[in-house]
C-alpha cells in the first residue's frame, strides 16, 4: 500500500429522497399556515400553526443529516481505518480489524436501521451473531461489514473493491505506527428513548400537554372576555397566554437538564423529579382554565 487511501460514499439516491421528502413536508407545512391564518377562530388557529411547525421540524433534521452524509468518508492507511462521520471521527487501529466481508455475502439478513429506505444507514443495533454493529453508511449495496474486536461495522464505499482490496493490504502489511482507537457516539435517538422511557415519556408528555395548553388558550379568548383562574382574574382573556409560556418555558428547561443529569448517577433522581414535574405542572394549569371556564 502506497499511502493512504480516501473513500467518499454514494449519495446521490439520499441526496434525492432527502430533497423529495423535505418538498413534501414544506408542502404540508406551508399548507397548514396558510388554512390556518385563513381561519377566524383562534383555537383552530393555533392548531394549523401547531401542525405547520410540527411538519416543518423533520425537515431540518434530514438536511442536517444530509449536510453531515456529504462531509463522510473513510481513510485507509497501514496504521489503520479513520471514519469521518459529519463532525466527528472515529479511529480503528488495523491490528483490531479481524475480517471484512461483502454485506450481500454473509448468508444471512443482517438488521438495518430505520432510515435505511431514505438512504440513511446510521447508529447501532445488536445483532445475535455478530453483536453490536455500527452503521457509518448510505447503501445496503456493494457495503461490507467489518469485524474488529470490539464490534462490526456496516460501511459502503463509492468503489467497492478498491476499499476491500485498501483494507486487506493494511492487514496484511501491518501498522508502523499503532494508532490509538477513538469511538464515537452512534445511538440511535429512537433507541435511547425506547431504552429510558421512564425518563423521555413524561418529557414528551409535558411537551404535548403544553401544546394542548396553546389550544385551550386559543377557545378561551374566542369565547369569552374574562376568565378567573384561581385568585387572578385575567381581563381581558388573551392575558391567559401567560399561562401556556410558563409551561412553554418549564418543559424546555426540564428538556434540556433531565438527560444531562440522567447521565450522571448521582444526579438521575433529579433528572426524574424535573422529567415529571412539567406533565403535572401542565396537566394541573389545564385543569385550573377548564374550572374557571366552567365553574
Amino acid at each position: 500500500m502506497n499511502g493512504e487511501q480516501v473513500f467518499r460514499l454514494p449519495i446521490k439516491r439520499t441526496a434525492l429522497n432527502i430533497l423529495v421528502l423535505c418538498l413534501l413536508l414544506s408542502g404540508l407545512s406551508s399548507g397548514s399556515i396558510i388554512v390556518a391564518s385563513s381561519m377566524q377562530n383562534a383555537g383552530y388557529r393555533i392548531i394549523g400553526y401547531i401542525l405547520g411547525i410540527l411538519f416543518s421540524l423533520p425537515i431540518f433534521f434530514f438536511l442536517f443529516q444530509l449536510f453531515q452524509i456529504s462531509r463522510s468518508k473513510y481513510k485507509i492507511d497501514r496504521d489503520g481505518l479513520t471514519i469521518f462521520w459529519g463532525f466527528q471521527k472515529m479511529v480503528m487501529p488495523i491490528h483490531e480489524i479481524e475480517w471484512i466481508r461483502p454485506y450481500d455475502q454473509m448468508g444471512y439478513a443482517v438488521p438495518l436501521p430505520a432510515l435505511e429506505r431514505m438512504g440513511i444507514f446510521t447508529g447501532k443495533i445488536f445483532f445475535r451473531d455478530l453483536g453490536d454493529i455500527l452503521f457509518f453508511a448510505t447503501s445496503q449495496q456493494d457495503a461490507f461489514l467489518i469485524g474488529t474486536s470490539q464490534e462490526v461495522l456496516f460501511l459502503s464505499p463509492i468503489d467497492p473493491q478498491a476499499f476491500q482490496k485498501g483494507i486487506q493490504e493494511a492487514v496484511y502489511l501491518g501498522s508502523i505506527t499503532p494508532l490509538e482507537r477513538k469511538s464515537i457516539n452512534v445511538e440511535s435517538p429512537a433507541r435511547v428513548v425506547r431504552s429510558n422511557l421512564g425518563l423521555y415519556l413524561p418529557l414528551g408528555i409535558g411537551v404535548f400537554l403544553t401544546l394542548l395548553l396553546f389550544i385551550l388558550f386559543g377557545f378561551v379568548i374566542n369565547a369569552r372576555d374574562s376568565i378567573q383562574i384561581g385568585l387572578v382574574r385575567f381581563e381581558p382573556a388573551s392575558g391567559i397566554i401567560i399561562i401556556p409560556l410558563l409551561s412553554l418555558i418549564l418543559n424546555t428547561v426540564n428538556a434540556f437538564l433531565s438527560p444531562k443529569f440522567f447521565k450522571k448517577e448521582n444526579l438521575k433522581l433529579y433528572a426524574y423529579l424535573l422529567a415529571y414535574a412539567g406533565p403535572v405542572m401542565s396537566l394541573s394549569l389545564i385543569i385550573a382554565i377548564l374550572i374557571g371556564m366552567y365553574f
